[in-house]
């Protein structure tokens, strides 16, 4: 019986390292793409014509959008011959690479605050406010991606493209997260009954 349980705990542990290390892994990526992106970013404002032949792929699909337009003032031109990084716009530039900042810089967060639980469950300090509070910063950064990611415009020399998107992927992590909190909020509420009961 002794060895089952010592078992158990290091299964639980080897996991909670497995998860707190790919936590440390994700965080270095999503530096190293803000690096990346803000290096291409500068770069694109130095030389564009190097971004000539670089096309934007961008998703028109009516299934993943729930209204969605693109446009162009020449009708003989091919949509790939428009929708050029080079004839991007400056300001919708600026503003698509915001929005990817953005987005970079919350989901980091998402994985700091991840990170934290994993850490604390680790530490067998699963019921604590800490925790509780973590998953609630988790949903609100969601909702902050969500919103960045429903809506996406570009604005080209020629044409361009908007649409707008529900992220259900996204919607349903926000839920996840919200009723995370509302789990562990009841596990340290008992947590403190159990305390005042001994």
């Amino acid at each position: 019986m002794l060895n089952d349980n010592k078992l158990l705990s290091m299964t639980r542990n080897s996991l909670l390292n497995a998860a707190i290390t790919l936590s440390k892994v994700a965080k270095t990526i999503f530096i190293l793409l803000i690096i990346g992106f803000t290096a291409i970013f500068i770069h694109l404002q130095l030389d564009r014509s190097f971004y000539n032949s670089k096309k934007i792929k961008i998703n028109t699909n009516l299934e993943g959008y729930l209204y969605s337009m693109k446009w162009k003032s020449d009708t003989n031109a091919e949509y790939t011959e428009i929708f050029t990084l080079d004839k991007l716009k400056t300001v919708s530039l600026y503003i698509t690479y915001s929005k990817l900042l953005g987005v970079l810089v919350l989901m980091f967060f998402c994985v700091l605050e991840f990170q934290r639980v994993m850490q604390s469950v680790r530490d067998v300090k699963t019921f604590r406010k800490n925790n509780v509070q973590s998953f609630r910063r988790i949903g609100q950064l969601l909702i902050g991606c969500a919103i960045l990611t429903s809506y996406t415009a570009f604005r080209f020399e020629n044409g361009g493209f908007k649409g707008v998107s529900i992220p259900f992927t996204t919607l349903f992590l926000i839920l996840f997260a919200f009723i995370m909190a509302e789990i562990f909020k009841e596990g340290v509420l008992m947590k403190e009954e159990n305390d005042l009961t001994i």
